[in-house]
């Protein structure tokens, strides 16, 4: 397997075992995985807070958004309402029944990273800390509207 070829798995599958243990530590709440993403997404990007904008950028169907969206709500835990500036648009927004859910998550998180890097140098960790602000760049350059202009 090419070097390459390794980095996408590797974080596809950190991601994996974060959402499965993130789903495991607010098990008694009965939350769908779908709508744990949806609660943490919305309490880490909160200038993002449509199901079109989770929808995009978490790459999952709009209607299975739709889906954890209305089922939040009736549980309460997300209310909804229409864009000031836009009607089209409807804001998600979290309640504060949602505010001990986040904190869960975020803990099982902060503990899961803690195990996944035990044992590595504080050196190693600082590159791989500047190695993904720099690929987070890189990632926002290639999803950056592209002139459609070419030059002659």
């Amino acid at each position: 397997m090419r070097e390459e070829e390794i980095y996408v798995p590797f974080f596809a599958k950190i991601d994996k075992i974060c959402q499965k243990a993130c789903c495991q530590s607010v098990a008694e709440y009965g939350f769908t995985p779908n709508e744990i993403l949806v609660i943490m997404f919305l309490a880490d990007h909160q200038e993002r807070n449509s199901a079109t904008e989770i929808a995009q950028y978490r790459n999952i169907s709009k209607g299975l958004i739709a889906k954890s969206v209305e089922s939040l709500c009736e549980k309460a835990y997300l209310t909804t309402e229409r864009d000031a500036f836009d009607r089209r648009l409807v804001r998600l927004n979290l309640t504060r029944k949602s505010l001990e859910v986040v904190q869960q998550v975020r803990q099982c998180k902060r503990n899961l990273m803690e195990e996944i890097i035990a044992g590595i140098p504080e050196e190693d960790l600082n590159v791989l800390h500047r190695t993904s602000k720099r690929m987070e760049e890189n990632l926002r350059a290639l999803n950056a509207p592209r002139s459609n202009h070419h030059p002659d």
